[in-house]
């Protein structure tokens, strides 16, 4: 191999920064053993924070189209890998990784661009292609046609469920239709890897292939007797030998693995490699058979009735790249709601690896920690039935030699390591006291993992639940992941590590039940870390209706022990098509337990927000008395609206309501009812609600938001509401309080706050409930009214209930609502990105928030603001000022760069626009070269960065708009301060 070309290449585009291997980037054997494959020897990869892999393939000419093909078909059924880099002195060329192979014509159909000279050709392909395009989401932008949809996984699952279907509608159970295609996956598993070969099938059944066994029903039910008795364990029950599958049912296994469309029996091409496919996306069949459609009783599947959803492996090496770090490998595990063993898995392959330290595995030492170190429990038999398959798979994936001999025989798992029970009574059956009991208790783990059930089963739910919960421990009032997370707490020691995947709902509820429910958790399991993936429940959880988090715990002995570390991960536009994710510096904050549990709306705080949100929420809490409390000196509350209800549950007498005007949802917009109401005219209804919460004057907040900001009405007559809406009925006398309210509730730093605080909007629902309303810091009514401001804002309720409402309106309102709550300039600029960022919950918004910004425009602003917050630093000596460069690259690039020079004396802040001298590397070049500091590596580490020098910083950050708001800016500056103390560089 010609190292001189791909070294060339790999330092161009930044995977061999500085003459260094990028973190993830390996060579040769390094990057071979990595992989199993059968033809494909990659001469580099780089796998990403989040396992995205690209392969570099070196070769002295050209290859061929069809050798190309076989790469790029392993390449496709490992999974993980979206591009495919096939380097020759005479050209470049970059495949899809993810593209359906097919048989014809594969290398030209997923080739995406060609670069015929390398020389001339590095630069443009580094802007395409290279490691910060890749990193900053600029190539994905630019190549729309890679996409995870097409991938091995989404391939395979759908293939399965097609499989799955038509053999129940044969008539076979659908626990046996599982469990057959459990089998004949492992036994073309055995095939392909050679570990039952062409010779021995012929023998064993007469036939060279799996599709003519399974033709043949005789030779099937000899094949799996066979396997039975050299593999033992759970995968080949006895039951399944017993009782081999009608022929109709074995031919259409066939037709999958000859990929024959069972109605016109047309043969394509079939593109599995079950050699090459991880195991560990194997396993995640189950997700296919625990979603399956709903049964004839229009039931829904079992699964997601007990709130089971699928761990996508992006997750799983997340949670468990945190967990396994600077362990021994003798580490034992426990996921008490396993499912399909996808965290066992991953586990038994990284405990293998840590013991032998970079020698290859004995079969002895997979089997021992298989069979002794990874521990699981599901209440669903057929989910464990695919763990016990999964880990097989494994144990023999990690095995040097898995020739048939007596040794390959496995133990069974079920009973003895996985057992299929409730988690919280797992222990009283037999076989769970035998292992999960030790004479002084319950067996201590030292990682736990896990994606227990997010569901919510109601009052019945609720009462089981109560007959296990121990006493005086505060319960979660809705669902029972944290139920969960408790009992797991009595199988762990002191310094156990815990991983664990929650619905975010939990820790962001505003009940006070809710809210002592999480904090107890906190303080049981400190320090913590809590990351928020509710950005991500689009992709991340497709069958969920709820946002969720990872919590982690004890996994950094280094913490404080009262620390709870928040990260918040963005979305990015081409997370859903490469199932990957990306975190900077500025998406993590620290609090203390004390600060939470003195200030609860914290936590969500930081799960969304930045540092200077939590201080300005700090210094609202602190001034003002929260709406609610306001509402109660005067003797009302915000109450529910009328629940009409199905005609079976009307059964409350609503008579008095008669002859009201109905506001329905569709009914009110800013400031204005509709005056075309409805009269009310029912007898009954579900919850109607006492006449005193419909009268006027009423202030009326809608539920559901279709933007950013609230929308809130006042009411002068009685009217009834529906629950639609919520609303507060005030005294006769405070009829312009609610006018200013209606206007505060509507204004931005209203929207700001939700976003930061609020249940559900801004993680989950675009929905305000009464008590994340109730929650808002208001100042006293009685003074506000009175104020200038507070009499600008009721008298713009009033105007612009009559007309349209216009940019210049908003501004106008927000400006008084800033005047009234007294907020400085800095602060008004953060509460204006507030109501940007609450935005973003919406698709039009969240894809705002990724297109590149404009040097002259967003960079610009944020220079200024920046330069605000040093100019009030350095006015106290009043002896240098700041300004700041703009460098002026394309619009294109991946990254934006602004330098800030100190310069002696006093003067203005000014920002000027500089036309660089070549492209972005060169730029990076020259000022690394100045700043004595090496650019290239030190993106490598962090998607952020601030470079400083004697009498200058230099920022450099992604390209996207979201890094160059003004609330970055004053976060930056902040950063840039402290900095400045503690002498960082870099």
């Amino acid at each position: 191999m010609s190292t001189t070309v791909l070294d060339q290449v790999l330092s161009a585009t930044g995977f061999l920064p500085d003459g260094r291997p990028a973190p993830g980037l390996l060579f040769g054997p390094e990057a071979q053993s990595s992989r199993r494959g059968r033809v494909f020897l990659p001469d580099a990869m780089w796998r990403s924070a989040s396992s995205l892999t690209v392969y570099f393939k070196f070769e002295e000419t050209a290859p061929a189209d069809d050798l190309v093909s076989q790469w790029r078909r392993e390449v496709w059924n490992e999974g993980f890998a979206p591009l495919l880099w096939v380097i020759s002195p005479q050209r470049i060329d970059l495949y899809n990784g993810f593209g359906t192979p097919v048989n014809e014509g594969d290398a030209q159909k997923h080739l995406i661009r060609r670069f015929e000279s390398v020389e001339t050709s590095l630069k443009e392909l580094d802007a395409l292609v290279g490691r910060l395009a890749i990193e900053t989401g600029q190539f994905w932008a630019h190549v729309p046609r890679i996409d995870r949809k097409t991938g091995v996984d989404q391939r395979l699952l759908t293939d399965l469920g097609f499989l799955e279907r038509d053999l129940v509608a044969g008539s076979l159970a659908r626990g046996a239709a599982q469990a057959l295609i459990g089998r004949v996956i492992f036994t073309q598993y055995l095939i392909d890897r050679q570990i039952v070969g062409v010779a021995r099938l012929k023998k064993l059944c007469g036939h060279t292939t799996l599709p003519a066994v399974m033709r043949d029903r005789q030779a099937t039910g000899k094949l799996f007797e066979w396997l039975a008795q050299t593999f033992n364990g759970d995968m080949f029950p006895p039951s399944s030998i017993r009782t081999t599958p009608a022929g109709h049912h074995l031919a259409r296994v066939a037709d999958f693995l000859d990929a024959t469309d069972p109605e016109s029996g047309q043969r394509s091409f079939f593109p599995y490699q079950f050699d090459v496919i991880p195991v560990e996306l194997i396993s995640s069949i189950y997700e296919q058979f625990a979603h399956a459609e709903p049964g004839a009783d229009g039931m829904r599947p079992e699964a997601l009735r007990n709130g089971v959803h699928y761990t996508r492996l992006s997750v799983v090496s997340l949670v468990l790249d945190e967990l396994m770090d600077d362990l021994s490998g003798r580490e034992s595990v426990l996921d008490l709601t396993c499912g399909s063993g996808v965290f066992l898995v991953e586990a038994l392959r990284r405990l293998v690896h840590l013991r032998m330290q970079g020698r290859a595995p004995s079969r002895e030492v997979i089997r021992s920690t298989l069979y002794e170190q990874v521990y699981g429990v599901d209440i669903n038999e057929a989910a464990i039935r695919v763990a016990a398959f999964s880990l097989y798979l494994a144990a023999l994936e990690l095995d040097p030699d898995p020739r048939v001999s007596q040794s390959l025989k496995f133990q069974p798992l079920i009973g003895r390591s996985l057992f299929v029970g409730d988690a919280r009574t797992v222990e009283i059956q037999e076989d769970g006291k035998a292992a999960l009991t030790a004479p002084t208790g319950l067996k201590r783990f030292d990682l736990i993992v896990g994606n227990p059930p997010w569901s919510f089963k109601g009052q019945t739910g609720t009462e089981t639940r109560r007959k296990t919960r121990a006493a005086g421990v505060p319960a979660q009032p809705r669902g029972e992941g944290l139920d969960f997370v408790l009992r797991a707490a009595e199988f762990s020691h002191e310094k156990t590590r815990f991983g664990v995947i929650l619905s975010a709902t939990a820790f962001f509820s505003r009940s006070g039940t809710g809210m002592a429910a999480v904090q107890h958790v906190l303080r049981t399991l400190a320090p913590i870390t809590l990351v928020n993936l509710s950005n991500l429940c689009n992709w991340l959880f497709a069958t969920a209706m709820m946002p969720a988090v990872v919590l982690f715990a004890r996994h950094r002995p280094s913490q404080r022990p009262d620390q709870v570390t928040v990260v918040q991960i963005p979305w990015t536009p081409e997370g859903a098509r490469t199932h990957s994710f990306e975190v900077a510096p500025s998406d993590v904050i620290k609090l203390s337990l004390s600060e939470i549990e003195r200030q609860p709306l914290k936590l969500k705080a930081a799960a969304v927000g930045r540092r200077r949100d939590l201080l300005l929420l700090d210094e609202l809490a602190s001034t003002h008395r929260s709406l609610g409390e306001r509402l109660g000196s005067l003797d009302t509350r915000f109450r529910d609206g009328l629940t009409q209800g199905s005609p079976a549950n009307q059964t409350r007498d609503a008579s008095e309501l008669n002859g009201l005007k109905l506001l329905q949802s569709g009914d009110m917009q800013y400031f204005r009812i509709s005056e075309d109401l409805r009269t009310y005219n029912r007898s009954a209804a579900q919850w109607p609600r006492s006449r005193d919460t419909y009268r006027a004057p009423l202030l009326i907040v809608k539920e559901m938001l279709l933007a950013p900001r609230a929308i809130a009405a006042v009411a002068h007559r009685d009217v009834v509401f529906t629950d639609s809406f919520f609303a507060v009925a005030l005294p006769a006398a405070h009829e312009q309080t609610a006018h200013l309210l209606a206007a505060v509730l509507s204004s931005a730093l209203a929207s700001w706050f939700f976003g930061l605080t609020a249940a559900e909007f801004g993680i989950y629902k675009r929905k305000l409930l009464m008590r994340d309303v109730g929650f808002l810091p208001v100042p006293d009514l009685g003074s506000a009214a009175k104020s200038q401001a507070g009499k600008t804002l009721a008298q713009l309720g009033k105007t612009l209930c009559k007309r349209d409402i216009n940019a210049q309106d908003w501004i106008a309102l927000d400006e008084a609502v800033f005047d009234l709550y007294g907020l400085g300039d800095m602060d008004r600029v953060l509460v204006r990105d507030g109501l940007e960022r609450a935005g973003w919950q919406w698709e039009a918004g969240r894809e705002w928030s990724m297109v590149n910004s404009d040097t002259r425009l967003e960079v610009a602003r944020y220079a200024k603001t920046f330069l605000t917050v040093m100019a009030g630093w350095l006015s106290v000596r009043n002896k240098r000022h700041m300004r700041a460069e703009l460098i002026d690259v394309p619009n294109g690039s991946a990254l934006r760069v602004v330098r800030f020079v100190l310069e002696d004396g006093p003067g203005d802040a000014d920002v000027s626009v500089v036309t660089p001298r070549g492209d972005l590397s060169d730029v990076l070049t020259r000022i690394g070269r100045s700043l004595k500091v090496k650019i290239a590596t030190a993106l490598t580490g962090q998607r952020e960065l601030r470079v400083h020098g004697r009498n200058e910083v230099v920022i450099i950050k992604p390209a996207a708009r979201r890094y160059w708001m003004n609330a970055a800016a004053l976060e930056d500056a902040d950063a840039v301060i402290a900095e400045s103390f503690s002498g960082g560089r870099a």
